[in-house]
This record gives structure tokens, C-alpha cells and sequence, in this order.
């Protein structure tokens, strides 16, 4: 694991604050999920407004502002470009447990980040979100 957090580890330990998000991004960051969600969820998000708009959505209204426990796996890369792995622990405004294992690949320029790109197991967010416990990672 590098000595210094990445900036992929650096957004993936913000999770859940939008200003510390914020200061991180570049004007013209883009943000992306898998293409198999829906158009508002992948995207992508393009410019910092749209950005910080798609990442209060996610944080304040599907979670609910509640707690998110992020629990780093992999790390690698440097300052430019980096990728960290890992597992999202939460409970969703609905009530119910989410937890689903991510990847999230970021690049910066000038020191802001400029694009993420973020995956997971699609199936397992949706069946979660409804409260099926599938894909659930292992312990």
C-alpha cells in the first residue's frame, strides 16, 4: 500500500461527505458508474456541479446521510492515477443492510481529481436496496 493515501483512497474514505468531495474535484471532473444501472445512476456526471449533485443524491438521499463503514482491501498507484478496492458497509434509507464490494479507479491533474470511474456487483447493490441479502461479501 503506497505511504501516502491515493486519490482514489482519499474520495473512497470521504464517502458520505460532500464537501470534502468537493474540495477534491477539478471544474471539469467526471464521474461514471457501470453502464448496466440506469442513465441518472451511471452517468456520466460531468462537471463539478453534476458531480456534487449525483453525490448528494447518493449519500443523502438513498443512505439517507446515515453511517457508511468503507473497508479498504487493495490500494495501488500514485498521485496521477490510482485504484483502491474495497467493501461498502451501510444501511440504506429503506432500512436495510448494504454491503456490496467496489472498485474505484480516480486520475487528477494539477492536484484535482478529474475523473472516477467506480464499479461494483450491479445485481447485488439492486437486490440489497430491495433487501435481499445477495452478494453479500464474505467476512
Amino acid at each position: 500500500m503506497p505511504v501516502n493515501p491515493t486519490p482514489a483512497r482519499r474520495i473512497v474514505e470521504a464517502f458520505g461527505d460532500c464537501d470534502a468531495l468537493a474540495a477534491m474535484y477539478a471544474d471539469d471532473v467526471t464521474w461514471r458508474l457501470n453502464y448496466s444501472l440506469p442513465d441518472n445512476i451511471s452517468g456520466p456526471h460531468i462537471g463539478k456541479d453534476a458531480v456534487m449533485a449525483f453525490n448528494d443524491a447518493v449519500f443523502n438521499k438513498i443512505y439517507g446521510g446515515g453511517e457508511m463503514n468503507v473497508v479498504i482491501h487493495d490500494e495501488i498507484g500514485d498521485e496521477a492515477s490510482s485504484v483502491v478496492r474495497f467493501d461498502i458497509h451501510a444501511v440504506s434509507r429503506r432500512g436495510h443492510n448494504y454491503d456490496v464490494e467496489y472498485v474505484v479507479f480516480a486520475k487528477t491533474q494539477n492536484g484535482l481529481v478529474c475523473e472516477v470511474v467506480e464499479l461494483l456487483d450491479t445485481l447485488a447493490s439492486t437486490e440489497q436496496h430491495q433487501g435481499n441479502a445477495v452478494g453479500v461479501p464474505p467476512a
